[in-house]
């Protein structure tokens, strides 16, 4: 596979940007609600994630420069990042904190409610339970690789496409919680973890060879 090819950026994003972990709010969020709200909610959930990615994507070069850091160092500390996040989806990086009691559902005619749950929808279901810091920083880092081999258009679709698969779960968000199960969910999960985990090794050690070789030229 090709590391310029839409394969490779999409398998990359949705090892890191899948919405398993987002799940269990969002059920908690809709529960009760018409599907036209649920649809909604979708939406939002979706939108946010979406725009960001791709500012991500557009901009992230750029704000490096202005504050003067090299893509080699982010490459490390992205990887960094991305190689702890790895750890703690495997289940040995800090405990998860307790989890929130969930919210009422928001019925029908409340209008109030239903705006909550829009909100709660992009924060934090969006961010950071679906795309957070690992995943911004995966999207800067190939969009060097892809500014490079001139793969920016393959970048962009792969995004698109882990957005749509993502509302898709969240679509069928019920039938897959049941489906895998607790067990199921947690292997997923640590499976998603380990490719983080090498994903995050891949950018340090490339932005340690870059390093490297600038001091032996040097």
């Amino acid at each position: 596979m090709s590391q310029g090819s839409f394969q490779h950026y999409l398998f990359g994003l949705l090892a890191i940007g899948n919405n398993i972990p987002a799940l269990g709010a969002f059920l908690a969020q809709t529960r009760g609600l018409p599907r036209a709200r649920v649809w909604r909610v979708i939406l939002s959930t979706t939108a946010v994630c979406l725009i960001s990615l791709l500012l991500f994507m557009a901009c992230g070069l750029a704000v490096l420069r202005v504050f003067g850091i090299s893509i080699s160092s982010f490459q490390i500390a992205g990887g960094l990042l991305l190689a702890l996040l790895g750890l703690e989806m495997m289940g040995h990086g800090r405990p998860p904190a307790a989890p929130t009691p969930a919210p009422p559902p928001a019925e029908a005619g409340d209008e109030g409610a239903f705006q909550r749950v829009l909100t709660n929808a992009v924060v934090p279901i969006g961010i950071p339970l679906t795309v957070g810091a690992g995943t911004f920083s995966a999207v800067v880092l190939f969009a060097n690789s892809a500014s490079r081999n001139g793969s920016s258009a393959s970048l962009a679709a792969a995004i698109v496409a882990l957005v749509a698969i993502n509302a898709l779960v969240f679509r069928f968000a019920g039938s897959v919680s049941e489906r895998l199960g607790p067990l199921g969910l947690m292997i997923f999960t640590r499976i998603m973890g380990l490719f983080t985990l090498a994903i995050g090794v891949e950018f340090v050690v490339r932005g340690l060879s870059t390093i490297v070789a600038a001091l032996q030229a040097g």
